[in-house]
């Protein structure tokens, strides 16, 4: 039998592994240098956390040849820009409820929100481990209210930011002298420690069983990765940030005005992408309509909440204008920037996990269509629009069982990852890329 462990040393040791930021020793082979002669591939994930109206975002008709739905009627010089996709879904989530945001971009198993959660990496983490040391920022998280979509290889949540004068500083204001040889001294402390801990994790090796020794193995791997990091941060703290494009934002201080949050951010998020200081962000957005999105078919509250929601796709048809205005080569920055909006619900008022909204733009794919993964959901979204005759809408009982003709939501994760170029089969849930789909 191993000698036993002394316990000051193994919780020394997994007290500094809690503290560590990005750990990534389980993801796929990266490219480590961009290759210059493609353009820039980037990711945009934007979560709503309460859906959509289906009847005013889904269309009755898959294929190319679909009518735009009222919401969507807002974004129609953008249609060939586009693909608006339905019957996708996170497999093994609970049936309803708002702990699902947790996994929104995750697909990580969450079956009983009683159950302790073990996250897994974000797909906007994942993308922006693939171009680690190429910009500034490895990612910006951003929300307008609070909550975070972004998490770790550990599963951590990543904190957001949610003050775009906070975001316009990131981009444009230099460091002072004594704060660059600050942020130095705070990388150099950093990696100081991860040499402490690597030397403590080391004398386990000779009093562990040879699975535990195997984890470690993946510690060092982490740690490794960590020092790589680590070492990007420092080269970038002295190289000359942008200058300013336009003034200053005002933050708007007010949670009840998230459509005015949403629209600076939008600003600030396209500028981070023009100036390439980032090439994945995540945006948590629009969490202030809680009771209206539970409107219980009641015609104001409804109404109510269809105006919420069309703002935010007017916000989102206005950062798609503003990437397809800024020109990148021969192309525009929409060409080479993804950009998903989704909810972790069906919408607020069923609190269905299933059937989720998806739209996704730019990034170099076929778009110009209505993908559609569950043909009951057509029909229900056509019977809420055309009730029989006399008959009231009983949409509960038209909705398939959870999961049943669903498409894994994470499926489509995977498409994107392998258009931005990340080698992988599969991300977290996907069975595989996403049928229909197809690169330009």
């Amino acid at each position: 039998m191993k000698n036993s462990i002394p316990r000051r040393l193994v919780l020394k040791c997994s007290g500094i592994a809690l503290g560590l930021p990005l750990l990534e020793s389980m993801q796929p082979t990266m490219k480590c240098a961009a290759d210059s002669t493609k353009p820039h591939q980037r990711m945009v994930c934007i979560g709503v956390p309460f859906g959509f109206d289906l009847s005013a975002f889904i269309p009755v008709k898959a294929g190319s040849d679909y009518e735009l739905p009222s919401h969507l009627k807002h974004l129609e010089e953008f249609r060939n820009d586009f693909t608006v996709m339905s019957g996708l879904s996170h497999p093994n989530t609970g049936g309803g409820g708002h702990k699902a945001e947790a996994v929104m971009l995750t697909g990580a198993p969450y079956p009983d929100y009683s159950y302790n959660l073990k996250n897994t990496i974000s797909v906007d983490q994942a993308f922006a481990s693939h171009v680690r040391g190429q910009t500034r920022y490895e990612s910006l998280c951003l929300t307008t209210y609070y909550g975070s979509l972004s998490s770790t290889a550990n599963g951590v949540s990543i904190p957001a930011i949610d003050r775009p004068t906070e975001v316009f500083k990131m981009l444009f204001l230099a460091s002072t002298p004594a704060q660059a040889e600050e942020e130095i001294r705070r990388i150099d402390e950093g990696r100081s420690m991860l040499d402490f801990v690597s030397a403590e994790a080391k004398q386990l090796n000779a009093k562990i069983s040879t699975t535990d020794r195997q984890r470690v193995d993946e510690y060092f791997n982490s740690v490794r990765d960590v020092e790589r990091q680590l070492k990007m941060g420092r080269e970038w703290v002295n190289r000359a940030k942008p200058e300013p494009i336009g003034g200053a934002p005002s933050d708007v201080g007010d949670n009840a005005q998230q459509a005015a949050k949403f629209r600076l951010m939008v600003d600030m998020i396209h500028l981070a992408l023009v100036t390439d200081s980032t090439r994945a962000i995540s945006i948590r957005t629009f969490g202030m309509h809680h009771d209206l999105s539970h409107h219980g078919k009641e015609a104001s509250k409804l109404e109510a909440c269809r105006k919420v929601e069309l703002e935010l796709i007017q916000t989102y048809g206005g950062l798609l204008r503003k990437l397809k205005e800024s020109k990148e080569g021969s192309g525009t920055l929409l060409d080479g920037t993804m950009v998903m909006m989704m909810s972790n619900l069906r919408d607020g008022n069923t609190h269905w996990t299933y059937n989720l909204p998806v739209i996704l733009a730019g990034g170099g794919f076929q778009h110009g269509q209505h993908l559609c993964f569950n043909q009951p959901y057509l029909e229900e979204v056509a019977s809420e629009l055309n009730p029989p005759q006399g008959q009231a809408t009983t949409v509960e009982k038209k909705i398939p069982i959870m999961g049943k003709d669903q498409q894994p939501l994470c499926n489509l994760y995977t498409s994107m990852l392998q258009r931005a170029g990340v080698e992988t089969d599969r991300f977290s849930s996907a069975t595989g890329p996403l049928k229909g789909l197809e690169f330009a």
